[in-house]
Order: structure tokens, then C-alpha cells, then sequence
């Protein structure tokens, strides 16, 4: 990427922690909207997202203040519909039918339109648990247009709370077949999970507290339960207490499944540090070729270096299904830099600034590529950086040949920290991979029991003994459609 094209990426992040060009002023959208000469004029100094920003705004006012809304021709009283979010905090719910702000609620949420107002501008829905509240309805879709990650990919939500509420429960739901996902041939599944400090659950130079140490046993049964056929881990060390652990695993997990497993992690770094590694069911597929690519730690500036400054690089491997035409794609897991700092969010940009460069020689092979990991995106230590990172994430993923989607996830968090949800983990898929058919990701653990609500009271056992992040699950089609 040009210094220019770099130079527009990195003043959005400036502003949202205050730093503006001297002599530049960001206008109102009402200034903007009724005075876009000189609108534009001062945006453009700044960076082109907000000329698009406004030009989309301004349309959408113009054309709003022109016609007669529509939406109570589309929904009415007693229909049942799903509210879909817009940003990870959730979906705002407000009082009354004027802006009066209540709570947020997790994205898929289902309830029942009560009342339609204002000509179909605010709904009045009242959802599953029986709170009753006004929604706009841009948030707000017919259950008929639900995409298929919305719905659990668990029999029941009792299933999959009971799995993260215990060891015993867990090996019990097991033991009686309880499965995340229907075991099938024609679908490939890929998970992401942060295992902190496997196995140890904390570093060795910190007080006894939440963190405690990897329950392996849980953690087999987890696997066993979600059933992915590749799971990206970060936070692995690498000492030798981690590598009999993840003996331990892939023993257990193989007397269980009676298919082979392998587990790769990144060859470089200090044992104690932070590891990338792929654990991977090697009866259903196939990883080779892996590399680490250090363009993805901002440290690094050359591959003799990809743990330049105790960060990782991207770890690479080329998947293939053992099934006969099934699927093919390049792999890429992540773990970017952490910290709530300035610091830390021009890193984590500076890394994903790369990803183009990092990307093109992997196209000449194949166009299929999935990069997934823990992306750290906490902003520099309030909400409202941490929501512009969130937004410059999908923003640039989108930009970096050859086109990624940020997917969606539900429930919209999978880490919680001093006792609030956050986005941290993520999936990126390049926009023409066809095998990627529900462009949504699923999460479990305990951020779904607790469906991305404030934790109140102590901690779950599965946050001690497990991980503060959870699982992310992204499905597949097992055939290769690009041949």
C-alpha cells in the first residue's frame, strides 16, 4: 500500500483519539448536508471515508424526507421477527416511540411486534423474555429472512449451557450424543479460540486469581462436543509442560473419535511466549505447507525475524478436505497485538495494513483464503475508539485485495473483561470464496449462555478453567466450487 493510501487509513484512527489536522474542523452532518462545497472541501483533507459517509447520509435524508416510510406496509401487529445489530454492543431498545434510550439486546434476539407508530417508524416489540420496548426498523427483519447462523446450531440453548456449565455436564450431553453440529460430510467446519496461557491459564509471575489452570479433560470434551475439523488456538506456549498437554488432548480426542489428530504450532518465539498452533482432525483434512508470515507482527520487517519484539506472525498452513472434490483454501491464523493504547491500536493497524502485500503471493495458487484469530480490537481504552477500531477493521479488510468480509458474528461477543462483553476474536473471508455460504460466524461458550449481557456475581467456571475468550465457529461447504 502507497505512503498516501497509508497516510488516509491512519488519520481516522488519529481523530478517534482526538488528534485532528491543524486547521481542520469536522462538520456537523447537518453542516455537511446543507453546505457540501465546503463540506467536502474540509473532509478532504482529512480522509476520504467521511466524503463517502456524508454522500450515503445525505442521500439517505434526502430520500427519507421525500417519500412515505414503508415499514408498516411490511410488518404488523403479532408478527414474530428477529432483531439483527449494527454494531457489537447490541440492538438499542428505547422507552417510548422518540429517541429514549433503554438498554441494548444481543443480535438475533425473537419477539412479537405489539405496536406499530409514527407511520412505521418505531415498533413496539416485545421479546422472548417478556420485556417490551421500541425499536426502529432498520433492526428489525422478518423471521422468514433469518440467515441460518442466526439460529442455534444447538438442539436446545439448555444443551449448550449445561456443556459450558461444568466438566460432568459436559462429558454427560456427550456421552448421550449431544452435538453443537450435526455431524456431515457435505459441510468442513473451522473454529478460533484463545486458550489463555495454555495450559497454565495465567503467567507463572502472577497471583493466584481467576486464571487457573487448563482443564484438559473439559477441554477434550468441548472439542468433542463443537466438532470442528480445524481449530486455530492462541496463547499456546510451547515449554514441555504445553507439549504433554497437548499430547494429552490429542490422545483423548483420538480414542474418542477413532480419526487421527495433529497439532502445529508457529515454530518461533520464546517457549514461555504466546504460540499460534492448529489442531486439526487429520481424518477429514489435510494441512501442509505451513509458514509464518511475519508481514502480521508490525514489529517484524523481514520472514529471518517473525517474532520480532515477543509478537506473533500469521500462522499459514494450505488445507485440503479428504473428501473427493471437496474443499481447498489457504489458512491464516492471527494474534495481534494486545493492549488498550494508542500504541497497541496503530500495531494491530499497521499489521492488517499488510495483509494485501502478504495475501497476493497465495492468489496465484488459490483465491480461497480464511484468516481468523484473536484480533485484540479493544480500542485505546474507551468505548469509543474501541467501536471506530471495530468499524476500520471490516473498513480495511474490505479495501486489501482481493476483498474480505469481516462476518458477523452471533451472539456479538466472545471475551468478557471485568464483567462486559467485547469483540475480539474475528473472521475474515475474501468475498468470492463461493464454499462460504452463510456469511455469519457462530459463537459458544460461555459469552452465548450469557447471550453478551452484563456478568453479574462471580465469574463461570468455565472462564476459570477454560479461557476468557470463547470459541468462534465458521462453517463451510465441503466442496470446491472453484475447482
Amino acid at each position: 500500500m502507497n505512503a498516501r493510501l497509508r497516510h488516509h487509513h491512519t488519520q481516522p484512527v488519529q481523530q478517534a483519539i482526538g488528534v485532528h489536522p491543524q486547521g481542520t474542523r469536522l462538520l456537523t452532518w447537518q453542516e455537511g448536508c446543507h453546505n457540501n462545497r465546503s463540506s467536502i472541501k474540509v473532509f478532504h483533507k482529512i480522509s476520504l471515508w467521511p466524503v463517502i459517509f456524508q454522500a450515503l447520509f445525505c442521500s439517505s435524508v434526502i430520500l427519507t424526507g421525500s417519500m412515505t416510510f414503508s415499514w408498516a406496509e411490511v410488518f404488523h401487529v403479532g408478527q414474530t421477527v428477529v432483531l439483527q445489530a449494527m454494531k457489537p454492543v447490541g440492538v438499542p431498545v428505547h422507552r417510548r416511540p422518540t429517541p429514549s434510550f433503554w438498554k441494548h439486546i444481543p443480535t438475533g434476539s425473537v419477539g412479537t411486534i405489539q405496536k406499530i407508530a409514527k407511520s412505521g417508524q418505531w415498533l413496539s416489540i416485545q421479546l422472548d423474555s417478556g420485556d417490551v420496548g421500541w425499536v426502529v426498523p432498520r433492526y428489525v427483519h422478518s423471521t422468514s429472512r433469518r440467515s441460518h447462523p442466526f439460529q442455534p446450531l444447538v438442539e436446545t440453548a439448555e444443551e449448550e449451557r449445561r456443556v459450558w456449565t461444568s466438566r460432568n455436564q459436559c462429558e454427560q450431553i456427550v456421552r448421550n450424543g449431544g452435538r453443537m453440529i450435526p455431524a456431515s460430510s457435505s459441510t468442513l467446519h473451522v473454529a478460533t479460540w484463545n486458550l489463555r496461557w495454555f495450559p497454565q491459564g495465567r503467567p507463572e509471575d502472577q497471583p493466584k486469581g481467576i486464571g487457573e489452570p487448563t482443564d484438559l479433560d473439559w477441554l477434550v470434551c468441548v472439542i468433542l462436543w463443537m466438532q470442528p475439523d480445524i481449530l486455530a488456538v492462541q496463547e499456546s506456549l510451547t515449554t514441555p509442560q504445553a507439549r504433554t498437554a497437548w499430547e494429552t488432548v490429542i490422545d483423548r480426542l483420538q480414542q474418542q473419535t477413532d480419526d487421527p489428530w495433529r497439532w502445529s504450532p508457529q515454530r518461533c518465539g520464546h517457549p514461555d511466549n504466546h504460540h499460534i498452533g492448529f489442531l486439526w482432525n487429520a481424518g477429514h483434512v489435510t494441512l501442509s505447507h505451513f509458514d509464518s508470515l511475519w508481514q502480521f507482527n508490525a514489529k517484524a520487517t523481514s520472514r529471518q525475524s517473525p517474532c520480532a519484539g515477543g509478537l506473533r506472525p500469521g500462522h499459514y498452513a494450505w488445507v485440503q478436505s479428504r473428501k473427493k472434490n471437496g474443499v481447498d483454501f489457504h489458512l491464516i491464523a492471527l494474534h495481534l497485538k494486545s493492549g488498550p493504547t494508542v500504541a497497541a491500536v496503530e500495531q494491530r493497524h499497521d499489521a492488517l495494513n499488510r495483509l494485501d502485500q502478504t495475501i497476493a503471493p497465495l492468489l496465484k495458487q488459490d483465491q480461497d483464503v480464511v484468516i481468523l484469530g484473536d484480533f485484540n480490537t479493544m480500542g485505546a481504552g474507551d468505548r469509543r475508539t474501541q467501536l471506530y477500531e471495530l468499524k476500520s477493521v471490516r473498513r480495511l479488510a474490505s479495501k486489501e485485495q482481493p476483498g474480505f468480509q469481516d462476518l458477523l458474528i452471533t451472539p456479538q461477543c466472545t471475551q468478557y473483561f471485568r464483567g462486559r462483553g467485547g469483540w475480539l476474536d474475528h473472521v475474515l473471508v475474501n468475498k468470492d470464496m463461493a464454499e462460504a455460504t452463510e456469511r455469519t460466524a457462530r459463537v459458544t461458550g460461555y459469552c452465548a449462555v450469557l447471550g453478551c449481557q452484563r456478568l453479574q456475581g462471580q465469574w463461570p467456571l468455565a472462564y476459570r478453567r477454560l479461557s476468557d475468550h470463547c470459541p468462534v465457529v465458521l462453517e463451510l461447504q465441503n466442496q470446491d466450487v472453484d475447482g
